[in-house]
């Protein structure tokens, strides 16, 4: 088992002997468990002996964890919820450790992780939280901390509590948790051993543990703590090991023992110093220190020991040797030490050697995963070359010059037209006849295909002279530039020339459609077969050129607006960017000739998507521009009018770019480009149906989330917020309020001012939203009137009764709802 240290006795014996980590209560403070180690020794003759010891900061180092559970957190500084003596909870900082089932909790000053990579503990920890039958809770409703300890220092992180729950202990469970607990009780403290022992025959069932709180200085790190501690909560029955120590003297009290346990020391490490290094089993195999010089040996096991004290050392030998021996023992000390220094050397200097050997072939793996990798992709890109070769046109081709009088096989297919003909081999034997043989009866199985087709023998005999005709006046003449332009396109493509790339392509496809409508529609000339093919073999190329374009245009445009919304984020979160007023690269329409290049390609949704999402970063620019008035009532209708005019401009601006775009920039039926000169989105309707529906919906939709957007920041902390809206509670007693000796009806005079302002900061941002979006053809006011509805707080009746006329129309449900509620509203005074 992990955790088992064997020793040599005197008589060669072997004793097993096991520490565990144990806890108990501590009587001064019932809400906190002392960590104690449980020693089980075996003797030869197989009685074990059990003892108990405290805690010591150097077993820390050797507490093992469990196996097969999610990782633990790194060791760090966690708040843990203590008892301040007043029936409340403080939240000092604690350095927490996740061993096994435990979290050991250590003070902040006894804790030196300066040092490396280790932590040094230099004193006990101060307590555990076991993690036996526990429930990890964290506070309701997505908050940080649970409303008791609000006023506490865990408002500065994210709590969570460990609860126990105990199980339900039968007849037969004497040796579950819970009684381990009391008996070390017992073992411990003699006051408690008398209060447990009331009832020794029938003992009462585990109590619940007083629930422990701790807080995490992140969300992230929260996470990770309660997810490790409830990993290893289902292995609670697991006992919780120490590794073995390189000491057994610990527990022996004189000198006799001590030696003892130096022997079973030596005899130990003697068995565990054994080589790791493969194939030099014999003569290398053993430690650094273990060699014929036994002075040596014995000095390093001497001095090396745990707990070794220097003054108990020389108190011992000049007890046993005379003043003028110590000349000679530190000549010797000092020899030794030199021996030691030479070995450790020597020791260094071959894991050296072998990291440079480890290197060595490191590099050489490299290059030739290196090699590989190139051979890999040369095969690749062989395999898609030989991919992309069509054999449609040359299986065509064989077919020209074949009869319409073919004989027919039993089967129902061509022949070669001739019956029992017996073909030659070629000059490379029997399988180029049975190749050409195979591809004569492809292309005659073709032709016949297409004789049957829908049209019948009239279609096959339509057909017939586009396939077998030699006159080259009644073919369409098919340019010869079409014959690269897939590779020219894509060689644009590679070179991120997309505007040529695109002209290019919108180029070939209208010469496409019309050489193919000609072709479809014959009047005295039509496209020989292998044109045909190649022609729809470009069309399918063009196609695939188009999205892998769309694609790169789309995710530049997807990263330029996730750099710029970072960006945003960090000038607004620095306190000196109010300072500094500067332009917001939102503002660029650098973005132009991307969306322009998607639409002409046809990508409508991919590139409405991404002009929203441009234009909503400039319209949160515009919901977080500084307020040029003060913070009083007329100051916030000064601020309601400045947000709201800033907001609805920029919103009306998006729409008519997002018409002119479409308008502008959208292909015709045959690829062409309409001129749209005459006049801008908002004047001309001639060219509205090139805009298509899918992205005149998604714009829409867009608009609706900006309106709710800008509903949130109208109706948050920087409007209706600052304002005292709520109503008084309805199981308030109606009573009259007096005022400087008079009576004062309304009794609530500042709820007053504050709708009257409200209603002024409503009526500006209709008034905005108006003027803006009616305009360019939405108009949203009513939509904007439901958002601000849900912000007022229950009194848009009031404010509804204070707006102007011209928005009664979005304004009447507010006050008929209202008096339904409120029914008779006079009161007696």
């Amino acid at each position: 088992m992990n955790g088992q240290s064997n020793a040599l006795g005197g008589s060669g014996s072997r004793n097993a002997r096991e520490e565990q980590v144990m806890y108990y209560m501590d009587p001064d403070h019932p809400d906190s468990f002392t960590p104690r180690i449980s020693v089980a020794t075996t003797k030869a003759s197989g009685k074990v002996e059990k003892t108990f010891r405290q805690f010591e900061a150097s077993d820390m180092e050797r507490v093992l964890d469990y196996e097969d559970c999610v990782d633990a957190p790194s060791d760090g500084i966690l708040m843990v919820g203590e008892d301040d003596g007043n029936g409340g909870y403080k939240f000092p900082n604690r350095h927490c450790c996740l061993r096994g089932n435990f979290v050991f909790y250590f003070d902040t000053e006894d804790v030196d992780d300066k040092s490396g990579p280790y932590s040094t503990y230099h004193a006990p920890p101060l307590g555990v939280i076991p993690l036996d039958n526990i429930d990890i809770q964290f506070p309701p409703g997505g908050r940080r901390v649970f409303r008791e300890h609000a006023h506490t220092d865990a408002r500065n992180g994210y709590e969570y509590v460990v609860l126990h729950e105990p199980p339900e202990l039968s007849d037969d469970e004497d040796n579950a948790e819970g009684g381990e607990i009391v008996a070390e009780k017992k073992e411990v403290d003699p006051a408690a051993e008398g209060e447990e022992g009331d009832q020794p025959e029938e003992p009462a069932g585990p109590s619940a543990r007083p629930p422990m709180f701790l807080v995490a200085l992140s969300l992230g790190e929260r996470q990770q703590w309660a997810e490790a501690i409830e990993s290893r909560s289902k292995n609670a029955g697991q006992p919780t090991m120490l590794r073995a120590s390189y000491s057994t003297s610990r527990a022996t009290g004189s000198k006799g023992d001590a030696k003892v346990a130096s022997v079973r020391q030596d005899a130990s490490q003697g068995d565990r110093r054994k080589s790791t290094k493969t194939g030099d089993k014999e003569g290398k195999g053993k430690s650094l220190f273990d060699s014929d010089d036994t002075e040596v040996t014995s000095a390093v096991n001497e001095f090396g020991a745990n707990g070794f004290s220097e003054i108990k050392w020389m108190d011992t030998f000049f007890e046993n040797n005379n003043d003028y021996d110590a000349p000679d023992k530190c000549d010797q000390m000092e020899h030794l030490q030199a021996s030691i220094k030479k070995n450790l050397k020597a020791a260094v200097l071959e894991q050296y050697e072998y990291f440079v050997q480890a290197s060595g072939e490191m590099t050489t793996m490299g290059k030739e995963v290196s090699s590989l990798k190139s051979l890999v992709e040369t095969q690749m890109e062989t395999i898609r070359d030989m991919k992309e070769i069509d054999f449609s046109g040359t299986l065509r081709d064989f077919s020209k010059d074949v009869p319409d009088g073919m004989g027919m096989e039993e089967d129902g297919f061509k022949t070669n037209g001739k019956k029992g003909r017996r073909r030659q081999p070629g000059p490379f034997g029997d399988e180029e006849s049975e190749i050409s043989s195979v591809l004569d009866d492809l292309g005659s199985n073709h032709d016949f295909m297409r004789g049957i087709g829908k049209n019948g023998a009239n279609q096959n005999q339509a057909d017939a002279p586009n396939e077998t005709t030699e006159d080259p006046a009644q073919l369409i003449e098919v340019p010869t530039w079409l014959d690269e332009v897939g590779e020219e396109v894509a060689a644009f493509v590679k070179e991120s020339r997309y505007t040529d790339a695109i002209d290019l392509w919108t180029k070939a496809k209208s010469e496409i459609a019309e050489l193919l409508d000609k072709h479809e529609n014959p009047v005295q000339l039509w496209l020989s077969s292998a044109h045909q093919t190649q022609l729809r073999a470009l069309q399918k190329t063009l196609d695939t050129l188009s999205n892998q374009m769309a694609h790169r245009l789309e995710e530049s445009l997807r990263r330029k607006n996730e750099a710029l919304k970072q960006a945003s984020k960090r000038e607004r979160s620095d306190p000196r960017g109010s300072m500094a007023p500067i332009v917001s690269p939102c503002c660029l329409e650098d973005d132009a000739l991307p969306l322009q290049l998607l639409v002409r390609l046809g990508k409508t949704q991919e590139a409405a998507a991404s002009y929203s999402a441009r234009r909503s970063l400039l319209l949160l620019e515009s919901l977080h521009e500084q307020p040029i008035s003060g913070a009083g009532n007329v100051d916030l209708v000064i601020y309601s009018a400045q947000l709201s005019q800033s907001f609805f401009s920029c919103l009306a601006s998006a729409v008519e770019g997002f018409l002119d775009l479409f308008m502008a920039a959208a292909p015709s039926l045959h690829g062409e480009k309409e001129d749209s000169s005459l006049g801008s989105s908002l004047h001309s309707s001639s060219t509205s149906k090139n805009i298509p529906a899918g992205a005149v919906a998604s714009v829409v939709l867009w608009c609706d989330g900006e309106l709710s957007k800008f509903a949130s920041a109208f109706g948050g902390a920087r409007i209706l917020a600052n304002l005292a809206l709520s109503p008084p509670p309805r199981n308030a007693g109606k009573q009259p309020r007096v005022v400087d000796g008079h009576l004062d009806p309304s009794g609530n005079k500042e709820r007053q001012n504050a709708i009257e302002v409200a209603a002024q900061c409503v009526d500006q941002a209709f008034s905005c939203a108006s003027q803006n979006l009616d305009s360019v053809g939405l108009p949203l006011t009513p939509r904007l009137a439901e958002y601000i509805r849900s912000r007022l707080k229950g009194c848009e009746a009031e404010v509804a009764t204070l707006l102007s006329e011209q928005w009664s129309h979005v304004t009447l449900d507010w006050q008929n709802q209202q008096m339904d509620e409120n029914g008779d509203t006079s009161v007696d005074v």
